[in-house]
């Protein structure tokens, strides 16, 4: 396979702009293969870069070990590429999005060791998932239009692109759920729909409508909880039918992340926080981090192991996370690499 090297010609400018993908796949079979590498215990950070590539920091559980360029380090110098978007995970292996140089780095999640890689029929790929052995990842394709996004369907075993799905609406982030796939038609807050597609027959079966300004969604109980930059709306699984929405005061809200039945959400740089039966919006944050990026603030975000993790998105230099209690009590800032935009947990 030909590495396709070439930096689309707006992706400078769309990089800057991309959302992380912060809802991690960080569930290990009990059943799949035992865990094995220095990397087992503890949490990457993935860097997007700018010009320069990706590049991936771990941290140990204990917040003791620091390291960074792993990949690179660990395999030769060989690099993620460009734009390093988001992480998806298959049992032990890691599948790392570089939307810059449409490129799939696939590595175990353990060692970093290098497996393989996708480096052709993509197209600005930007989220993934794994189902029956196969990869659905979106891609945004040109920036000049949003009619032209698609799924591509990747074979694990022979890592080549098998089949495009159509979205006809932007591709942004991707669930699987009950063996159905979600995917949200919004980036940058910018769209409204979510289309449910069967991989059974790789169609589109129905799209729901939620809030204009759809900027993060998750699943959980049989409900879609859709963040808008201005509502967070609940929607049953099945119908489509929005069952209880909550107006924000603010129209900024950006990311969201469901744990222990508690809704984490963000506004600026503010982190606030309701239980999934609230019927209104916190009246005020949890707690609010001074960020050093300007206009790309809380670009990484979770809430995992009784932790809130946040990361600023300075393009211009090394950036920082920062991780906190659930009480809203700083435990510690680390300088991370350039664009930090979201974390993946390996415990």
């Amino acid at each position: 396979m030909k590495r396709i090297s070439k930096l689309l010609s707006m992706a400078l400018i769309g990089g800057l702009l991309l959302n992380s993908c912060s809802s991690d796949d960080d569930i290990v079979d009990p059943d799949g293969p035992q865990a094995e590498g220095d990397y087992t215990n503890g949490f990457f950070v993935l860097n997007e870069g700018s010009q320069a590539a990706g590049t991936l920091t771990y941290i140990s559980e204990d917040l003791q070990t620091i390291e960074h360029n792993i990949y690179q380090n660990l395999n030769e110098n060989d690099d993620l590429g460009s734009f390093a978007q988001s992480i998806f995970f298959e049992e032990n292996l890691a599948y790392i999005i570089s939307n810059g140089s449409n490129l799939i780095t696939i590595v175990d999640r353990y060692t970093l060791e290098l497996v393989g890689k996708v480096d052709s029929g993509l197209e600005v790929p930007m989220y993934g998932v794994v189902k029956n052995g196969k990869a659905y990842v979106t891609n945004q394709a040109s920036f000049s239009t949003t009619t032209d996004d698609y799924i591509a369907v990747i074979d694990l075993e022979t890592l080549e692109v098998e089949e495009n799905i159509a979205l006809n609406n932007v591709g942004g982030k991707i669930i699987e759920e009950d063996g159905l796939l979600y995917v949200q038609n919004s980036l940058y807050r910018l769209g409204k729909d979510i289309s449910i597609i069967n991989p059974a027959n790789n169609t589109i079966e129905k799209t729901f409508i939620t809030n204009e300004g759809l900027a993060d969604f998750d699943i959980e109980d049989g409900l879609i909880y859709a963040l808008s930059k201005s509502k967070l709306e609940k929607i049953d699984l099945i119908t489509g039918e929005v069952i209880s929405s909550i107006e924000l005061k603010e129209e900024k809200a950006n990311k969201m992340e469901i744990e222990n039945d508690k809704i984490y959400y963000t506004i600026n740089e503010g982190v606030y926080v309701i239980g999934k039966g609230d019927e209104t919006e916190a009246e005020e944050p949890l707690f609010e981090y001074e960020s050093r990026s300007g206009s790309i603030r809380m670009y990484g975000f979770n809430v995992e192991n009784e932790r809130i993790f946040i990361a600023d998105g300075n393009f211009g230099s090394n950036s920082f996370i920062e991780i906190y209690s659930l009480d809203g009590e700083l435990i510690k800032n680390i300088e991370v690499g350039v664009g930090p935009n979201g974390f993946y947990f390996n415990d």
